[in-house]
């Protein structure tokens, strides 16, 4: 019988303060509903658990983002019905003012009406928005994340005595030369420009871009008649719209455009004679062609996604990932009077009257392909909607497979924890009692 190590207590205790260690660890999953509550708990399962919770959420915040796009494609979609019915008032109208029956005073009431219409077709694209996006105003003010390609918007083009010139393949080849330096730049020849009625409103709605030699920034000049002058920004593209309506000379239109500052290295410059140069500010080489720097065309530039080639003017973060399958594009309609073929629509013969039915016509298909495109998008976004709240809930479930506490095995291992501490503390006394025989054999 030895006193110096009592090694029958030294195992109850060590035992003992496993079965502690055990149902303590049983208290946290049971409290904190996790099996897993750090990385010690089971380091493989919890980074399996991490990449499902990224999905899960990520996936969840994708099926919210399709719902918003399902709103802006609604707001467009409601916008246009109105822009219908006023196109079918304008219907009712023209075919009125083509009875010969009508009087020339009578067609001038019915002209007042549509072009009240007019005035309101034009103003509902300036005021339907969703989240301080317009809606309807397409490629042209469509706000967008990124894009290095540019295409042009055919029905903006410049009147061909807007002749563009130094422009090789879509780049900028010609110089200008100012004192010693000389610049890489492209021009156009605004010298028939007068001042008329006329020059103003063929240059009305039409423009001409450029792109940066060294970035993917694309700068917009886009014409307008007594709107106002104003910059909008789209992802890296810089619209600029300019007021022509108090230009009365083409060194007025020169100016004003030379006067715009893009901030960057692309420059805006008075040649003199109505020319105007586009030019990179640095006395620089010449972009070579395919580099896609330097670009430069007649019409307001509208950008193409590059991501994953992905076109239009908003995309859609519909997934949990960056590929093309997790985007979706939407091209958003523009309208206005011109696009729905009613800006010059005129009753005030029964020639025109006649013609006006037409062109009506004409704007009612326009706008009703507009809403059918709108449609699909929105039945698109639905059934994606549905995939991923269906994706979700399934991933959840293999998540908590991994990181839940099952509450019911849980409780029987903390019983059975709560019994063999109970057994240990037990044992432990019983060892420490078996010493005190030596103190019989001392008496």
């Amino acid at each position: 019988m030895v006193i110096q190590h009592n090694l029958t207590a030294t195992n109850s205790n060590r035992q003992l303060g496993m079965t502690t260690w055990m149902q303590s660890k049983s208290s946290e999953k049971l409290s904190s509903g996790y099996k897993i509550n750090r990385s010690a708990d089971d380091a493989a399962n919890l980074a399996i658990s991490e990449k499902m919770r990224r999905q899960v959420r990520g996936l969840s915040q994708a099926s919210a983002n399709a719902q918003d796009g399902i709103s802006l494609v609604q707001i467009a979609d409601g916008a246009m019905a109105e822009v219908e019915d006023m196109l079918q008032r304008c219907n009712e109208l023209a075919v009125k003012a083509a009875n010969a029956t009508m009087t020339q005073q009578d067609r001038a009431y019915l002209q007042l009406e549509i072009n009240k219409i007019k005035e309101e077709v034009d103003a509902i694209s300036g005021k339907t928005k969703f989240n301080e996006k317009y809606v309807l105003k397409g490629k042209i003010t469509g706000e967008t994340d990124t894009g290095s390609d540019v295409d042009i918007d055919t029905n903006t083009q410049m009147p061909s005595w807007a002749a563009i010139s130094d422009n090789d393949g879509g780049y900028m080849s010609g110089t200008y030369t100012e004192g010693e330096n000389s610049y890489v730049s492209s021009k156009v020849d605004f010298s028939s420009f007068d001042g008329s009625e006329d020059k103003k409103n063929e240059l009305d709605g039409t423009g001409f871009y450029t792109t940066c030699c060294t970035c993917t920034n694309h700068y917009s000049i886009k014409f307008n008649v007594g709107e106002g002058d104003s910059k909008e920004t789209s992802g890296n593209h810089y619209i600029f719209n300019v007021d022509i309506s108090d230009c009365n000379s083409a060194d007025d239109l020169v100016s004003k455009i030379a006067s715009l500052n893009t901030g960057h290295f692309t420059t805006f410059k008075n040649g003199g004679d109505g020319t105007l140069y586009i030019h990179d500010n640095r006395t620089t080489a010449k972009p070579k062609p395919g580099t896609g720097r330097g670009e430069f065309g007649n019409g307001v530039a509208t950008e193409k996604q590059t991501i994953d080639d992905k076109g239009g003017d908003l995309i859609l973060q519909v997934g949990s990932d960056k590929t093309s399958e997790n985007l979706i594009a939407i091209e958003l309609p523009y309208i206005s009077a011109k696009t729905c073929k009613i800006d010059s629509l005129s009753v005030l013969t029964q020639k025109k009257a006649l013609e006006a039915i037409d062109s009506v016509m004409e704007g009612l298909g326009f706008v009703s392909e507009q809403r059918s495109r709108m449609g699909s998008y929105q039945n698109r976004l639905e059934h994606a909607i549905k995939n991923l709240d269906n994706v979700v809930e399934n991933t959840q479930d293999s998540e908590s497979e991994i990181r839940d506490t099952d509450m019911a095995a849980e409780m029987v291992k903390n019983s059975n924890n709560n019994i063999l501490k109970q057994a240990g503390e037990a044992m432990l006394a019983q060892a420490n009692q078996s010493k005190e025989g030596v103190m019989a054999l001392l008496q």
